[in-house]
Order: C-alpha cells, then sequence, then structure tokens
C-alpha cells in the first residue's frame, strides 16, 4: 500500500543530460551569449524601471510599496525560470521526509505544486552560485516568489543593475562581522516581524560554497575547535541563524531545511568547479539533474535560548545532511517518504515519493509581466501625448534648433516669426482682354521654415548659404499640364486679412505671347509679378500694380508689313479679323464682325497682343495702329 501511494517509477521520464545536447560551436556560443544577455540585462533593466516607478509609493502607504516590490520579485522569479528553461533547462527531483507529508503534491501535467508555510526560515547547504535560484523556482511552485528575502555578501550590492534590484527587493546584506552586522540585521528583522504578511527568510548557514580553498578553510575552523569536519559540506555557522529565529520566532511557525545535489559531479570533485554560470547557461551545460530532499522543524522545538546547545542543534542537522548526500553519491537518489496518514477528520495524507519535473513557468505568456510595468507606462504616454519617446526626443530637437542662433543676418527664429505667405501672380493671362488674374499662394509655416533651415545648414564665415532651386511659375505649371492649385488668399493663419507688398521679379520660364509687336516692345522680357504677403491688410483693398510700359522702337519705316508687303498703317477696309491670345480662353477665339467672307484666304489672320492698361495714359501711334 505503501508503495502505491506514492507515483509510480514507469510514470517518471527522465530527462537527457547534456551528453544529447548539440555541441556548441564558436560562432553558436557567441550567438547564446548575445541571446542571453539581451534578455537577462533588458528583463534587469525592466524590473529596475518599475521599482523607481513604484519607488514613491514609499512616502504615500509602505504596505503599498511592499505589494508593488513582492510584485517585481514575482517577475525576477519569472526571469530566472524562463532563462533557465531557454538556455539551462534541467530535471528537478524533489522529495521530502514525512514532516513535509502532503506539502509536496504532483499536478496532473506533471508538474510541482508545494504547499508549504507562508511565513518561514529556510536553511540550505550551498554547492554552487545558482542554488538560490532553484530555491526561488521552488517559491515559485508555492505562490511565494515574491515574498523571499534572501541573506547575502556585502559585496553583492555593488553589482551594477543587479544590486539595485536586490536593494529595493529589501535583500539583507552582511560583512561576515558579527559586531558590524547584528545592529543592520536587527532592523531588517523588525520588518519582517509582521504576522500577517507572507515572508520566507532564506539562509545558507554555511556562509558561502563548496570549493576547494573553502574546503580548506573548514577543515581548518574543524580541528582549531576539535569538532569532526564535514565530508560534502561546510560547517555550518549557527550565530547568524540563531539569531534570526529569537527575532522571529514569535511569529515564524517553522523552519525548513533543505538538502541540495546535483547529477553528474564525480567523486572529490565539486559542483562549483563543473557548473559554473558560465558553463550552464552560456555553454549548455547544466546539471542533468538538481536533487532535493525537504525537511521541516518546529521552531518551539529548537534551542535558541543557548548558545552550545543550538550550536550542536545545528551541527547535528549537518552531520544528517552529510549522511544524505554521501548516500546520494551512491545511489542516485535521496529518500522519498510515500506513506499515508489518516486525519482526525478522515481525510488521508500522502507522502509524494520522488516528483520530477523542468523548470519552467506553468504558462508560456507568464514572463510577459516581466515587462507589464513598462510597457504599460509607455502606452500612457503614447495615449497622452500623442507619440512615443522618439517623438518626444525628435520634438526636444525642434525646439533646440529653434532657439539656437545661426551665423549669418537671420536667426531660426526670426525666419519663424516673419514666415510669409508668398503671393505669385500669373501675368502670362494678362496679355488677353478679360482674362482673369490668377494668383497662387505659398504659405511658408514654421516647420517649413525649420526645414528649409535644416537643409541649408549653419553658414560658414565668409561664405554665404546656398539658395534653394526656385520653384516653377504659375506659367511653367501650366505648361508642363499641372494647374496651379487655387487657395484662398483672404485665409490667414492668425484670422487677420494679409499684407501685400509687391516685388518685381523675372519669371523663369515665362514668356509673352510670340507677335513681331511684342518681340519690338518687349525686348528686355516683362517680368511677372510676385506679391509677399504679411499679416496686416486686406488682400482685396491691394492693387496689382501695372506692368511698367517699355518705350517703343518702332517708326513708320519700321512698321510690319503684311504678307503683300504693304505697311499697316491702318487696317484694311472691312477685314475679317481674328484675336487669338497666348494662351487661348476656354478654347474660344474672337472674331470681327461685318467682315467679309472672301477676306479669308488674301488676308490671313494675325497675331495680336492686347496689351493690360498702363498706369501711363500716353500711347504711341504704333500701339494705336496695331
Amino acid at each position: 500500500m505503501a508503495a502505491a501511494s506514492g507515483p509510480s517509477m514507469a510514470k517518471v521520464k527522465s530527462r537527457p543530460g547534456p551528453a544529447t545536447h548539440i555541441r556548441n560551436g564558436e560562432y553558436s556560443a557567441a550567438t547564446r551569449a548575445l541571446a542571453l544577455g539581451s534578455y537577462f540585462i533588458s528583463g534587469c533593466m525592466a524590473i529596475n524601471a518599475s521599482q523607481f516607478l513604484g519607488a514613491p509609493l514609499y512616502l504615500i502607504n509602505e504596505n503599498w510599496y511592499n505589494s508593488w516590490i513582492a510584485f517585481t520579485k514575482q517577475s525576477w522569479g519569472l526571469l530566472t525560470a524562463s532563462m533557465t528553461q531557454c538556455w539551462a533547462p534541467t530535471v528537478v527531483r524533489v522529495s521530502g521526509h514525512k514532516s513535509v507529508r502532503g506539502e509536496l503534491l504532483e499536478t496532473i501535467d506533471g508538474n510541482l505544486l508545494s504547499n508549504f508555510s507562508e511565513r518561514m526560515i529556510l536553511i540550505a547547504n550551498h554547492q554552487i552560485y545558482t542554488d538560490w535560484l532553484y530555491l526561488w523556482w521552488i517559491g515559485y511552485t508555492n505562490g511565494m516568489h515574491g515574498r523571499i528575502y534572501v541573506v547575502l555578501k556585502e559585496s553583492l550590492r555593488r553589482i551594477p543593475v543587479i544590486g539595485w534590484g536586490m536593494q529595493f527587493s529589501q535583500f539583507i546584506f552582511l560583512k561576515r562581522n558579527w559586531e558590524q552586522d547584528k545592529d543592520r540585521l536587527a532592523s531588517h528583522l523588525q520588518k519582517l516581524n509582521d504576522g500577517v504578511a507572507p515572508m520566507w527568510l532564506m539562509l545558507f548557514p554555511e556562509g558561502t560554497n563548496l570549493h576547494p580553498v573553502t574546503r580548506k578553510g573548514s577543515k581548518k575552523w574543524a580541528d582549531k575547535n576539535k569538532i569532526p569536519d564535514m565530508q560534502h559540506q561546510l560547517l555550518p555557522r549557527s550565530k547568524g541563524l540563531q539569531f534570526c529565529i529569537q527575532q522571529l520566532r514569535k511569529t515564524v511557525p517553522y523552519v525548513y531545511d533543505c538538502t541540495i545535489a546535483y547529477e553528474g559531479v564525480p567523486t572529490g570533485q565539486y559542483a562549483s568547479e563543473i557548473f559554473t554560470i558560465q558553463a550552464a547557461y552560456f555553454g549548455g551545460k547544466p546539471p542533468k539533474s538538481v536533487n532535493m530532499y525537504w525537511r521541516r522543524f518546529d521552531i518551539w522545538s529548537i534551542p535558541v535560548d543557548n548558545d552550545r546547545d543550538f550550536d550542536n542543534w545545528l551541527r547535528a542537522r549537518w552531520i544528517e545532511k552529510d549522511q544524505l548526500l554521501d548516500n546520494y553519491q551512491k545511489t542516485g537518489r535521496f529518500p522519498a517518504d510515500t506513506g499515508v496518514d489518516e486525519l482526525a477528520d478522515g481525510t488521508k495524507r500522502r507522502g509524494a515519493g520522488h516528483i520530477e519535473t523542468e523548470i519552467k513557468p506553468n504558462k508560456w505568456y507568464e514572463y510577459l509581466q516581466i515587462f507589464a510595468p513598462v510597457g504599460m507606462l509607455a502606452f500612457v504616454l503614447y495615449m497622452f501625448y500623442g507619440g512615443l519617446p522618439k517623438r518626444f526626443m525628435r520634438d526636444i530637437g525642434e525646439r533646440a534648433v529653434e532657439q539656437s542662433q545661426l551665423e549669418g543676418p537671420e536667426n531660426l527664429e526670426q525666419l519663424i516669426n516673419s514666415a510669409p505667405r508668398i503671393v505669385e501672380v500669373d501675368s502670362t493671362n494678362a496679355s488677353t482682354v478679360g482674362a482673369p488674374t490668377k494668383i497662387k499662394i505659398t504659405h511658408q509655416t514654421p516647420a517649413a521654415a525649420q526645414k528649409a533651415i535644416r537643409k541649408l545648414g549653419p553658414r560658414k564665415p565668409g561664405v554665404p548659404n546656398p539658395q534653394p532651386k526656385p520653384k516653377p511659375t504659375a506659367g511653367q505649371a501650366v505648361r508642363n499640364g499641372r494647374k496651379p492649385k487655387k487657395l484662398n488668399v483672404n485665409k490667414a493663419a492668425d484670422g487677420k486679412p494679409p499684407k501685400l507688398h509687391v516685388k518685381s521679379e523675372v519669371g523663369a520660364g515665362s514668356k509673352p505671347p510670340e507677335t513681331s509687336h511684342t518681340n519690338a516692345n518687349r525686348s528686355a522680357g516683362e517680368a511677372p509679378k510676385k506679391l509677399e504677403v504679411k499679416h496686416g491688410t486686406d488682400v482685396s483693398q491691394a492693387k496689382v500694380p501695372a506692368q511698367r510700359k517699355p518705350k517703343s522702337t518702332l517708326t513708320p519705316d519700321k512698321l510690319p508689313t503684311n504678307n503683300v508687303g504693304s505697311k499697316i498703317n491702318a487696317p484694311p477696309a472691312a477685314p475679317k479679323l481674328r484675336v487669338k491670345s497666348q494662351p487661348k480662353l476656354a478654347g474660344k477665339s474672337t472674331e470681327a464682325k461685318g467682315a467679309p467672307a472672301g477676306d479669308k484666304e488674301n488676308h490671313p489672320p494675325k497675331k495680336l497682343e492686347i496689351k493690360p492698361k498702363s498706369d501711363d495714359n500716353s500711347t504711341t501711334k504704333q500701339g494705336r495702329s496695331t
């Protein structure tokens, strides 16, 4: 019956060890290191950022602050569990003494579920540096991975990022000098001495992990005090543990002891030299299995009031642990409880035997909790400001450029404040009677001015800034098949009508209609008008200045002739004339009334230019005759 109460050995599947792993070459090892380092550093920084965000809660309510820190420590447990699952996968084989019967359970899907006390002191032998990571995973199976407090060496608090997180997590750092550590330890334990809040206090009474150097120091201490030395462990130090039990015994009911052993360590060698962090996580050679044996001691049964009695009690527990490790070296297993207890209410409590599982989160998406606070902060910033931190940096850069002074006659601030709206008047249609004047407005906003300045860059002393290429005029846009945009001239950015300032400028692509009279009278070329609009004046009241009439160079002797050879001093009697404007207006030509039909062949149509009315009322005879 006892054997049937625990899980059958046939049900347990042993996991292949590192021997079956794919061997890592130089490049694959570098890839593993890069991936692991990126994930670990980003996770630690996310946890640190979450802890910094919750720091103001300490000033508001200390319980809220402790709950927030517990949340971040849960993230740390998930980070280490997911790292172990991906880069250093291993099997955990757990068994226990009858004192923990009913507290180690196996779920239907083969995972470990522990049901330890919510408040306890946890002690364990120290084999390798990652012992506490595996013990933290045990806290995860108990739902206590956010309430673990570890006693560590003082030097670990100086590690960047990780040390900061340990300090936020309220870990206890000792200098291994009891006179200096006593007051600090008492202050931390006073905060933990709350009978309501869950708490696991994790200690390693040996003080450090098992190593050839520490092994020699332990033997030297045993010879000095004339006590037997350990074979697979270091001698424990009792003073720190005794003080913790004395301070917490009113609120902590049990002391849990865990004996850890690693599969694959030959006799006479040390696990700390084989399963280093570099070999396990970067080299892909973790332990084949992590074996744990659990016991529980009632805290009132421990003689903590007498130093010698407590020292003997602790050493006796370590001698038992050494025998367990020696038996493990021979059999490869710790003993397992498979007994059954019948409780007063009729229920039965069974021993779990050996539970074999993997170190991993129960759900694949649990690791998202690590980055949840930082992601939530980014989402809030995005919703509030309408952009991510990248946009914030860009806005800051634009403000810095706006306030900086450029070398030259104008700085950026003046350019932005005086950024005009340019009104370009297309005067090519003004040569035709009744042709409407087309106006094109280019509104240079401050953003456009900033962009133009960034393209030009600061001017060097003595070297002028390069000028931007001129934009095509309205006439060029029409000839290229693109119509100029019709914008509202009266609309201004500040709601006030703009001012007009006229500047004469030669249009790059604007040409007058091709007639003999135009070629004679406009040899120098008339430029289209560019109007610069500034705030303060209504556009409707502004007048477009007329073109300046050039001096005529025609004389009666130089009047143009028709195809017959006669000079055009006056129009022939009743000729049929067709006024052709350039460009055409709505595709129609204007014909004079009363022209005989037969003269259409003898007198071909002439291209005439009707000039807009000038300010100067005096006209030449040649102009009138034309």
